[in-house]
């Protein structure tokens, strides 16, 4: 028997789980790949999305008008007014076109996911064996790419899988991704006064988790704008496709779950406890990162579960940054911190924690940005205890001598 190329075998592959995964036929039509994912990765990138597209649309086949599009069985988010606490932002765009074409964009790839979730291979490590790729990350974010530069031809897009594995590789394009997004269009094509943006993605955050067949993985969608002095963090989407999970923020106009609004009020505990708690870390349930590039990371993870076992209530290591920063939001977790975070792991989590009412912090406790490495994010606290958690938990990291790496 001849031996088939392994870009082949693994196309294949992806194509019996997407089978096994719908009922629908397989259309013949092909889809165009950009050119700046490559030519390696058009095969089984093209063989996903046909099979996707073909699948979600089974339903509006009646309709030429809608067959070549998925329909969402979430309810796009509708923004309200200005309530939000949190920082107001002077960027000009249509946030709320924004918010929907990548909440569309994070359903499409998300529904990808879902159909080979724990039937794919490994395609090959970045920095090292726990450091995975599969093919569904790649054709993830081509579906990704696809979408948002249909609508945001002349704005900047980075994805993970774009970027080397050396160290310090994701700050370096993150700059330079930042430099490009700052430049000012060129040849008349959009509104000269229309501000940049730069869409931040990681098309499955958890991809360990995903390819074990585990629900804790994400797709991650940060929207990053240059109008002001510094680079902001304006519009996110993080969804869960095996928990049916959108949750999405635009910087002001508040956070929301399925399009219901999280509130992003203090909790009043009057009626049950007069007096702020002598411990709120006490009775937290902490998420610990498991940062998988480096040994020095890896060891500060081991000594803060360590310095925090018997210091909380309860402690998870979810290995999904964005997974884990959306459940802050929601309150299931009370707190979430990392070593060495990338921006396609917390960029879009930014801005749906702040908006929630939670903080996002650095190590040090001053506020953090797109560009940050390490973070403390907590949830929204109860009346009188603002900040008091990360205060808490730097303290106790701090004297371990779990924050240096």
């Amino acid at each position: 028997r001849t031996s088939l190329p392994i870009r082949v075998t693994m196309a294949l592959q992806i194509l019996a789980a997407a089978l096994l995964a719908s009922s629908s036929p397989i259309t013949t039509a092909a889809f165009h790949i950009p050119s700046l994912i490559g030519t390696k990765h058009h095969l089984p990138s093209q063989i996903i999305r046909r099979e996707l597209m073909a699948s979600t649309s089974s339903s509006h086949d009646d309709d030429p008008s809608t067959s070549t599009s998925p329909a969402p069985s979430f309810q796009y988010t509708q923004l309200q007014d200005n309530t939000s606490s949190s920082s107001q932002i002077s960027c000009n765009r249509d946030l709320q076109h924004v918010l929907t074409t990548i909440e569309t964009a994070a359903y499409q790839a998300g529904q990808l996911a879902l159909q080979t979730a724990g039937k794919i291979a490994i395609k090959s490590t970045k920095a090292n064996i726990r450091d995975l790729v599969t093919e569904s990350d790649l054709a993830c974010q081509v579906v990704i790419r696809d979408t948002i530069m249909k609508e945001f031809r002349n704005d900047v897009f980075l994805g993970e899988e774009d970027v080397e594995t050396r160290d310090l590789a994701s700050s370096e394009a993150l700059r330079m991704a930042l430099g490009v997004a700052s430049q000012s269009r060129e040849g008349g094509v959009a509104d000269e006064g229309e501000d940049r943006l730069l869409f931040v993605v990681d098309p499955i955050d958890g991809t360990t988790n995903f390819q074990a067949g585990l629900p804790m993985y994400a797709v991650s969608i940060g929207v990053v704008s240059l109008a002001g002095e510094q680079p902001q963090v304006v519009a996110g989407v993080i969804y869960n496709p095996t928990l049916g999970e959108m949750t999405s923020a635009v910087r002001g106009r508040g956070c929301y779950l399925n399009n219901r609004r999280i509130n992003p009020s203090s909790k009043d505990r009057s009626n049950t406890q007069q007096q702020p708690r002598q411990s709120i870390l006490s009775q937290s349930l902490i998420n610990v990162g498991f940062p998988i590039c480096k040994e020095s990371t890896l060891l500060a993870s081991s000594c803060a579960v360590t310095a925090l076992a018997t210091n909380v209530r309860g402690l998870r290591m979810i290995a999904s940054a964005s997974q884990t920063m959306a459940w802050v939001a929601h309150s299931k977790l009370n707190a979430y911190f990392s070593w060495d975070l990338n921006a396609w792991d917390v960029a879009a989590g930014m801005v749906i924690v702040e908006e929630s009412g939670g903080l996002v912090s650095n190590f040090d406790g001053s506020d953090a940005d797109i560009s940050s490495r390490d973070m403390i994010i907590t949830c929204c606290p109860d009346q009188g205890e603002d900040g008091l958690l990360s205060d808490e938990l730097i303290q106790v990291l701090r004297e371990s001598d779990c924050l240096r790496y």
